[in-house]
């Protein structure tokens, strides 16, 4: 659970800086989204450290697992706020933007289309990386969120991948993807 909610939050403000750069609101919306996800992730782990301590021993080594959890969710609060401007369309300085641009690599969201080249397959056999240098870090597939992509994954219409990589990879991703 501790590693699912760290993902996530990770996901969170890979996403809120995407937004940021693309000026996304959708994409900043999918911030608020996981941050349900992560309200009941967090909730659900103070609610089992609370339960698991029988004495003061056990008290010590959960006040760390707990300052873990608040410090991930803190995580999560701020990827929110970036989002926020997004969202809210507050705005940043057209430099700052820029100075994203310069970043090795990028996150970006993308929808698999009935019939493309993704539908249907195992993740795999796409050889993403090879074929766009980006990979897939989650999959949003209807409400539920799939954060321990493997190969094995099947890819189905309607699946939203979020992938991290190179910038240079987006226009053949999309490709793949037989996205608008």
């Amino acid at each position: 659970m501790l590693a699912e909610a760290k993902d996530t939050s990770e996901l969170m403000v890979d996403l809120a800086y995407a937004a940021l750069y693309f000026g996304d609101p959708d994409m900043a919306e999918e911030v608020g989204e996981l941050e349900e996800k992560m309200s009941e992730l967090v909730q659900d782990m103070r609610a089992i450290c609370v339960l698991a301590v029988r004495s003061p021993r056990d008290a010590d080594g959960m006040a760390s697992v707990l300052q873990v959890i608040s410090a991930i969710e803190r995580i999560a609060n701020d990827a929110v706020d970036i989002a926020r401007i997004v969202t809210h369309r507050l705005g940043i300085p057209a430099q700052l933007v820029a100075d994203l641009s310069q970043a090795e690599e990028v996150s970006h969201r993308v929808l698999v289309s009935e019939g493309s080249h993704m539908a249907h397959r195992p993740v795999e056999a796409l050889e993403l990386p090879v074929q766009t240098g980006m990979r897939i870090i989650a999959i949003r597939r209807d409400r539920d969120w799939i954060t321990d992509v493997d190969g094995e994954t099947i890819l189905v219409p309607g699946d939203v991948l979020f992938l991290r990589g190179s910038p240079d990879g987006i226009t053949r991703l999309r490709q793949l993807a037989a996205a608008p």
